[in-house]
C-alpha cells in the first residue's frame, strides 16, 4: 500500500517540482554536483512564475538548516542531517539568487524572508571563523566539519552573500561622486568637445563608460548630485562589517572576494560613508604583525582605486601605506612572512597608475617610484620582483616618462627575464639603475639599512656584494656614512645585524681599497684614520666578545674570514701583532669542521700571506716557515682530527710561492705530504677521510699553478722561488692517477668520486702547465701568416726551428734502447725542458675515458667536459701526442656538433664510448668503465650501457669479427686478474659476463676448442668463489658457471660441474637453493650440458623437491641429497666432498664467573 501511495505521489509531481526536489537533495554533496545543484536551484527559484510559490518554502528550509548547523544537532522539519556541505549548498544557492534574481521582487515581496535569514547568516559566519592559535595568529584553514570552525569554502560563500545582500539594500546606481580619469573609448575621446577635461578632476563630472554591472536605472541616476543623501539600512552596515572582517581572513580567496565585495557596495554608498569605509580599511594597517590584514587592505585599496572610489584628496594617506606594504617583511622564527603583501602592494600601485591622471599622482611619484624600483631589484621572491617591474612598467606607460624619470632605460635593464635571476638583479641590474642619481641614494640606503640585515643569509651576502659594486660610484658617501654605520653594528646583539654588518664592511673595504696598490688610506675616499683603526681591530673585538660561540657562530667565523681577506686585499695598515693575530684566527677557522668556514679561511690565508709577512732576499725566516708551512705539513701528516687535516691540507694549496717554494727541499716536503694524504688508502685517526683526500688533490693542483713548472710563476725579484722540476711533476701526476682510482665509500655513498672529479680537473690543468713548460714542436705555430683559411693545411716549421729538435748522433740512443730493451719512442727530444710525452698523454686520456664510461652522472659530466676542452682545436693550448686523435674526435662526435654534449645523459654517452672502444690505446680503460656501468644497480644507467654494449657485440657477431670478440674476452679475463677478490669490480663483472653469455654473444670463443677463454673463465670463477662470504657475488657466479658448461672442452665441463656440486653443499642456504634452482632450469633447457649423466630425470626431481636451505647434515641431510644428484648426473665426488669438511671440536673451558649468580655470591662474601 505504501509503495502504491508513493507511486501516486510521483505521478502527481510536476517536472518543476521534481527538479526542485532533486536539486535540493544534492545540496549536501561534497563534490562539484553541489555547485551544479545550487546553480540550478537558484535559476529555478528566480523565475517569476516560481518565485512566489517556491522561494518562501526554500527560505524556511534554509532557515532550518542554518539553525541546525548553529545548534550542532539534528535539525527539525525537512532537515534530517545537517552537515557543513549542506550549509555550503544552501549559502551558495542564496548567493546565486541574489546575483541573478530580481532586486525589486526580493526586496519588496520577500523582504521578510531576507530578514529572517540575515541574523542566522551572521551567526554562521561567526561560527565559521578560523580558530585563533595561542600566538595570536589565525590557524590554517580547517577542512573538518562546521563544529571545528575555519571552513574556507563556507567563509568565501558567506562573503559573497553579504556583498550581494548589501548591494540589494542600496539604490541600483553608481555614485556620481567617484573620481573618473576620463573617457576610455578612443571614439568618444575623438568626438569629445575641446572644453572637456581629459585628465578628470576630484569633484566628479560627466563620466565615461561605466561599470559592466550598471543597469539602465543606474545610468539614469548617475548624474544625481552628491547632496542627495539617504539613510543607509542597518543590514548594509552589518554586511560591510562582515566584509571588512573578512579582509583579515587567513585564506587568500576569502580576502580577495571580500575586497571585491567592498568595492561593489561602496560604489552605491554616499561619499561620507565611503570615507568611513576607507578609514576602516586603513586602520587594518595599524597592526604591523597581522600580514593577512595588510594583504586584504592592499587588495581593497586596489579595488577602490580601480572603481574610482578612492578620491585624490585621500592619496596623501594611502600612498605611504602602499609604500610600507611594498617593503613589508615580518620575521617569524627561521623565516618571514609578507611576500603576499608585497605582491598585493605592487598590484595596488599598478591600479593607481591606471586610475589617476599624471598631474594627480605627480606629488607622490618620487617616493613611489623609488619604492617600486627597489622592490623590483632586491625583493627575495621572484614573483614580487616581477610584479614590481610590471607595476613600474604600467606607471611609466600611464603616467609618462616626465613623472617617472629614466623609465624607459630602467625598464630595458630591469625586464622580466633579467630580474628572474636574483644574483643578476642584485649585482648587474642594480649597478645599471644606480647610474641614475634619482634612484642611487634609495638603492644604497635600502641595501645597508634593510637588506644587509635580512633574515636570509643569501640575501645578506648578495647585499654586501651589491654594495661593493656601488661603493665605487659614491666612495665619499660610503666612507663617511655607510662604513661608520656598519662598523657600529658589527657588535650588535642580533645575529642577522652583526653578520650583515661584518660582511658589508668587508666588501666595502675591498671596493674602496682593492684596486689601489698603495692601500685603502691613499684612495682619496676620505676615510678617516680612526675608522681604519676601528676596522683593523674589528676581528679582535669580535673574538673578545666571544661572538663565535652559540647560535650563529659558524656564519660569523665565515664572515670574519672574508673580512680578513678583504682587509688584506685592500692593504689595511696593521702592525705585526695584528697580522699574527689574524693568522691565529685563520688557523682556528681552518680546524673548524664546517667546510664553508675552511674554504673561506683558506682564501683569506692566501691574501693575508701575500699582502703581509714580507720575505727577505734569502727567503722566509725560519720562524715564519715553521709557523706556517711546517705547522700545516706536520698537522696533515700526524693529526688524528679529520677536521684539522681537511683544513690544513686545503690551506697548503693557498699559500703563496714565497712560502711554498723558497727551496727545492721545502717544495718537496709539501708535495710529498699532499701526495701521501691524497692516496686512497690513507687513514686519518684509523679511518679514511674523503674530504682530506679531495682537499689534498685541490692543493696539489693549486701548488703547481702558483709555483709554476720549469719557470717560476711568481717572478718577484725581491725574493727567490723555485719552480717544479720533472721529478716533482711526475709525482703529482702519479698522485692524480692514484686519486682517479679512489672508489672508497661510506654511509654517504661513493665519496671517492669527489677525489676522482678533482683529479680529472687537476689532470687537465697540469697538462696545460707542462705543455707550456715543455719545448714541444707540435705546439709551435707556423708564424704570423697562419690564419683560419690555412688551419687544415699541414704546418711545416722552418729549417732553423726544426734543427733545434734534431739529435746530432741518434746511434747512441738506439744502442741504449736495444741494450735496455726499451722502445725507441717516436717523440723524444734532447731538450731538458720536456715534461710531457706520448705515454703520459695516453695515460691521462685513458683515465678520463674510463671515468666517462662509468655509472655516476656527475663524474661522467666532469670527465666529458675535461675531454672536450683538452681535445678542442679552438683553445690556445693544443694537447699533442693524442693517440688516434682523428678517430677519437670522430667517435665522440666532437667536431660535428658545435654544442657541448650532455655527458651526464647515459643514453648519449655510452653509445659514443662503444665507438671509441675500437681505439687500441683506450680499449682497456673504456671496457673497465663499461663493465661497472653494465653491472650496476641504477636502472637508467644499466639499461643504456647494456644496450650500447649488446649492440656493439651483436655487430661484431654479425660480421663474424672473432678477433675482436676474443679481444673482449681477453679483456674480461684481465679484469678478473687485476681485481681479484675486489667485490666492487667483480660483482658487476660477473653480471656483465652473464649477460653476454646468456645472449650468446661470446659463443664464438666459448665453444671454440682452440680458445682458452672457457678454461680461463672457469678458473677465475672458481677462484672468486673460494673463501667468499659475499652472497650476492656467489649468486652471480652460479649463472656464469652454468653458461661455461656449453663449452666443448671436456676437462672444463667436468671441473665446472664439480664446482657446481660444491655450491650445492655450500655453507650459505641461499647459495644452495639458488644453485639448485638455476641448475634445474639449465637441465630442463639443455640436457647435453651433462654428457655423463645416468638419470637426468631423477636428478631434476631431486633438485626441485629437496629443501636445499635446510641443514647440511642431519636432520636436513642436504649433503646426502647433493651426493645423489651428483650420482644421477655422473659427476664423481672425492671422499672429502662426499663427507664434507671435518669440523674441529671446540673444547669449552668452564668459567666460574660466567653466571650472574656467581657474581652476586662472590660479591656478598
Amino acid at each position: 500500500d505504501n509503495d502504491n501511495d508513493n507511486d501516486n505521489d510521483n505521478d502527481k509531481m510536476t517536472l518543476i517540482s521534481s527538479m526542485l526536489v532533486t536539486a535540493q537533495k544534492h545540496l549536501s554533496d561534497a563534490g562539484a554536483t553541489r555547485e551544479a545543484a545550487a546553480s540550478s536551484l537558484a535559476s529555478l527559484l528566480s523565475r517569476p512564475d516560481l518565485e512566489q510559490a517556491e522561494l518562501e518554502d526554500f527560505v524556511m528550509f534554509s532557515n532550518d538548516v542554518l539553525k541546525g548547523y548553529l545548534r550542532g544537532d539534528v535539525g527539525t522539519g525537512n532537515v534530517k542531517d545537517v552537515s557543513v556541505f549542506l550549509v555550503m549548498g544552501v549559502i551558495q544557492t542564496l548567493a546565486t539568487i541574489f546575483k541573478t534574481g530580481s532586486r525589486s521582487n526580493l526586496m519588496e515581496r520577500h523582504l521578510r524572508c531576507v530578514e529572517m535569514l540575515w541574523e542566522q547568516a551572521i551567526l554562521v559566519a561567526e561560527k565559521a571563523q578560523p580558530q585563533q592559535s595561542s600566538d595570536g595568529f589565525g590557524s590554517s584553514d580547517s577542512s573538518g566539519g562546521g563544529s571545528s570552525g575555519g571552513v574556507l569554502v563556507l567563509r568565501k560563500l558567506l562573503v559573497k552573500l553579504f556583498a550581494r545582500v548589501g548591494c540589494s539594500y542600496l539604490p541600483p546606481k553608481i555614485a556620481s561622486w567617484r573620481y573618473q580619469r576620463g573617457r576610455r573609448s578612443l571614439l568618444e575621446n575623438l568626438e569629445n568637445t575641446s572644453n572637456e577635461n581629459e585628465t578628470g578632476n576630484a569633484d566628479g563630472g560627466k563620466s565615461g563608460n561605466g561599470n559592466g554591472t550598471d543597469n539602465a536605472a543606474g545610468l539614469r541616476d548617475r548624474s544625481q548630485d552628491d547632496s542627495d543623501l539617504f539613510d543607509v539600512p542597518d543590514q548594509v552596515e552589518d554586511s560591510m562589517a562582515q566584509l571588512i572582517q573578512a579582509l583579515t581572513d587567513p585564506a587568500t580567496t576569502v580576502r580577495w572576494s571580500a575586497a571585491k565585495g567592498i568595492g561593489r557596495v561602496s560604489e552605491r554608498l554616499p561619499a561620507i560613508c565611503a570615507d568611513d569605509i576607507l578609514d576602516a580599511i586603513l586602520e587594518l594597517c595599524n597592526d604591523e604583525e597581522n600580514d593577512n590584514a595588510w594583504h586584504g587592505a592592499c587588495l581593497s585599496l586596489a579595488e577602490l582605486a580601480r572603481r574610482g572610489l578612492l578620491l585624490p584628496k585621500r592619496l596623501g594617506e594611502v600612498i605611504p601605506i602602499a609604500i610600507r606594504a611594498i617593503q613589508y617583511d615580518i620575521p617569524r622564527g627561521q623565516h618571514s612572512v609578507g611576500s603576499h603583501v608585497r605582491d598585493a602592494a605592487c598590484y595596488t600601485c599598478w591600479a593607481f597608475a591606471r586610475a589617476y591622471a599624471p598631474n594627480v599622482l605627480k606629488p607622490y611619484v618620487p617616493e613611489l617610484s623609488k619604492a617600486i624600483v627597489v622592490a623590483s631589484l632586491f625583493d627575495r621572491e621572484i614573483n614580487c620582483r616581477r610584479a614590481a617591474s610590471a607595476s613600474f612598467q604600467e606607471c611609466v606607460g600611464r603616467q609618462g616618462a616626465d613623472n617617472f624619470k629614466h623609465g624607459i632605460a630602467i625598464l630595458t635593464a630591469a625586464d622580466y627575464f633579467s630580474l628572474g635571476n636574483k644574483t643578476d638583479a642584485y649585482t648587474t641590474v642594480a649597478r645599471q639603475i644606480a647610474q641614475f642619481l634619482e634612484y642611487r641614494e634609495a638603492i644604497i640606503s635600502h641595501l645597508y639599512e634593510e637588506k644587509l640585515f635580512h633574515w636570509d643569509p643569501e640575501i645578506r651576502d648578495l647585499s654586501s656584494v651589491s654594495l661593493r659594486g656601488l661603493a665605487t660610484m659614491e666612495p665619499a658617501h660610503f666612507a663617511k656614512t655607510v662604513l661608520p654605520c656598519l662598523v657600529g653594528y658589527a657588535m650588535h646583539e642580533n645575529l642577522f645585524v652583526r653578520h650583515g654588518a661584518v660582511i658589508g664592511v668587508a666588501e666595502i673595504v675591498l671596493a674602496l681599497g682593492g684596486d689601489n696598490e698603495e692601500g685603502i688610506e691613499n684612495t682619496g675616499s676620505g676615510i678617516s684614520e680612526e675608522l681604519i683603526a676601528s676596522i683593523s681591530d674589528l676581528v679582535f673585538a669580535i673574538e673578545k666578545a666571544r661572538l663565535y660561540r652559540g647560535r650563529g657562530g659558524e656564519i660569523m667565523r665565515a664572515a670574519v674570514s672574508r673580512l680578513i681577506e678583504c682587509m688584506a686585499l685592500a692593504q689595511v695598515p696593521m702592525n705585526v701583532k695584528q697580522q699574527i693575530g689574524l693568522l691565529d684566527s685563520l688557523d682556528a677557522n681552518l680546524k673548524h669542521p664546517n667546510e664553508i668556514i675552511q674554504v673561506a679561511a683558506s682564501s683569506a690565508l692566501y691574501s693575508l700571506m701575500r699582502s703581509y709577512f714580507p720575505v727577505r732576499e734569502s727567503g722566509p725566516s725560519e720562524r715564519l716557515q715553521s709557523r706556517v708551512v711546517d705547522k700545516y705539513v706536520e698537522s696533515v701528516r700526524g693529526d688524528e682530527n679529520p677536521a684539522a687535516t681537511r683544513g690544513y691540507s686545503l690551506a697548503l694549496g693557498y699559500l703563496p710561492a714565497k712560502l711554498l717554494a723558497p727551496t727545492v727541499e721545502g717544495l718537496d716536503a709539501v708535495i710529498d705530504c699532499l701526495c701521501v694524504s691524497s692516496h686512497p688508502s690513507t687513514l686519518i685517526g684509523g679511518q679514511g677521510d674523503a674530504e682530506t683526500r679531495r682537499n689534498s688533490i685541490k692543493s696539489l693542483v693549486r701548488i703547481c699553478q702558483v709555483v709554476g713548472v720549469g719557470i717560476s710563476a711568481d717572478a718577484n725579484p725581491t725574493y727567490p722561488t723555485v719552480a717544479m722540476d720533472g721529478s716533482q711533476v711526475m709525482r703529482v701526476f702519479k698522485a692524480l692517477f692514484d686519486a682517479v682510482e679512489d672508489y672508497n665509500t661510506d654511509r654517504r655513498g661513493d665519496v671517492g668520486s669527489w677525489s676522482r672529479i678533482e683529479a680529472m680537473k687537476g689532470m687537465e690543468a697540469l697538462t696545460y702547465l707542462v705543455i707550456k713548460a715543455s719545448n714541444i714542436p707540435h705546439t709551435m705555430s707556423c708564424g704570423p701568416e697562419e690564419n683560419e683559411n690555412t688551419k687544415d693545411v699541414p704546418c711545416v716549421p722552418s729549417i732553423a726551428r726544426r734543427l733545434r729538435y734534431l739529435e746530432a748522433d741518434v746511434s747512441t740512443r738506439v744502442r741504449s734502447c736495444l741494450s735496455e730493451s726499451k722502445p725507441f719512442r717516436q717523440f723524444s727530444y734532447s731538450s731538458t725542458q720536456t715534461y710531457f710525452d706520448d705515454e703520459l698523454v695516453s695515460k691521462v686520456l685513458s683515465s678520463i675515458l674510463k671515468q666517462l664510461s662509468e655509472k655516476l652522472d656527475a663524474v661522467r659530466g666532469q670527465a666529458g667536459s675535461c675531454l672536450e676542452r683538452m681535445l678542442s682545436e679552438k683553445t690556445s693550448i693544443i694537447v699533442p701526442f693524442v693517440p688516434s686523435k682523428a678517430l677519437l674526435l670522430e667517435a665522440l662526435r666532437l667536431n660535428d656538433i658545435p654544442l657541448q654534449h650532455n655527458w651526464s645523459n647515459p643514453a648519449v654517452t655510452f653509445p659514443l664510448m662503444m665507438k671509441a672502444i675500437n681505439i687500441e690505446a683506450f680499449f682497456e680503460s673504456i671496457l673497465a668503465g663499461m663493465i661497472i656501468s653494465v653491472g650496476g644497480l641504477t636502472e637508467s644507467i644499466t639499461k643504456s650501457s647494456s644496450k650500447a654494449l649488446m649492440d656493439y657485440m651483436r655487430a661484431l657477431h654479425k660480421i663474424k669479427a672473432v678477433g675482436k670478440i676474443a679481444k673482449i674476452g681477453h679483456g674480461l679475463i684481465k679484469l678478473f686478474d687485476k681485481h681479484t677478490k675486489d667485490g666492487r669490480v667483480i660483482l658487476p663483472l660477473l653480471v656483465t659476463v652473464d649477460k653476454l653469455l646468456s645472449h650468446g654473444l661470446l659463443d664464438a670463443i666459448l665453444v671454440s676448442p682452440t680458445n682458452d677463454f672457457s678454461k680461463d673463465l672457469s678458473l677465475r670463477v672458481r677462484r672468486e668463489a673460494s673463501r667468499c662470504n659475499d652472497i650476492k657475488r656467489l649468486m652471480a657466479i652460479v649463472p656464469v658457471a652454468l653458461s661455461i658448461l656449453h663449452c666443448e672442452v671436456a676437462e672444463t665441463q667436468n671441473t665446472t660441474l664439480l664446482f657446481l656440486m660444491r655450491l650445492l653443499a655450500h655453507k650459505f642456504p641461499r647459495v644452495r637453493r639458488h644453485t639448485a634452482e638455476q641448475l634445474y632450469i639449465k637441465l630442463v633447457e639443455d640436457e647435453s650440458v651433462v654428457p655423463n649423466a645416468t638419470n637426468i630425470e631423477a636428478g631434476n626431481d631431486l633438485l626441485s623437491q629437496a629443501s636445499w636451505d635446510r641443514e647440511l647434515g642431519p636432520p636436513g641431510n642436504v649433503r646426502a641429497y647433493r651426493n645423489q644428484v651428483a650420482n644421477f648426473l655422473g659427476i664423481e665426488l672425492s671422499e672429502k666432498d662426499l663427507s664434507g669438511p671435518v669440523m674441529k671440536k671446540v673444547v669449552k673451558v668452564k668459567d666460574d664467573f660466567e653466571s650472574y649468580a656467581s657474581l652476586v655470591s662472590t660479591a656478598g662474601r
